[in-house]
């Protein structure tokens, strides 16, 4: 850790307890502390959305959100995230946005510790597989397809 902040304010019958650090790749996480919890979660939010995608690769931020689920070279199986967490009490999901990308999940406390190993790894070593590659695109340009008769989604392109 590069920098942590202790001294938070806080509501003063939160029993919680929060510390942000700064990690030396630039990264900031905001940890927060709750013993009692029967639950823990995570998430990463990337400062990368469907305005930051190629006038000519239409969709990338979003195909990449879906790829990273799919595997990677410490937990190559796809499923084996989901099936992880189904057994485990928790769930996750993602969704990409105008300006970012957030990834998140719960689990039960206890499984904490393996869950964030294997969150972690969508973004140290995705597989992108070929026939993961593929199917996602397919579900990218039919999910693309319905967001076109949006005006909500018409009105975010103008954005761009």
């Amino acid at each position: 850790v590069l920098v942590a902040e202790d001294d938070m304010v806080a509501p003063p019958l939160d029993a919680r307890r929060y510390r942000l650090v700064a990690l030396p790749n630039g990264m900031r996480a905001l940890l927060v502390s709750d013993p009692g919890a029967e639950t823990s979660a995570a998430a990463l939010d990337v400062k990368v959305g469907f305005l930051s995608d190629p006038w000519d690769r239409p969709g990338l931020a979003h195909f990449c959100e879906h790829m990273l689920f799919l595997g990677n070279a410490k937990y190559p199986a796809e499923g084996e995230w989901r099936s992880f967490l189904e057994t485990r009490g928790g769930s996750s999901n993602a969704y990409t946005a105008a300006e970012d990308t957030c990834f998140y999940f719960d689990v039960d406390a206890g499984d904490f510790d393996a869950a964030l190993d294997r969150f972690a790894q969508f973004f140290v070593s995705p597989t992108f597989s070929a026939s993961g590659v593929n199917r996602e695109l397919e579900a990218i340009e039919s999910e693309d397809s319905k967001n076109q008769q949006s005006d909500g989604f018409r009105l975010l392109q103008l954005d761009r």
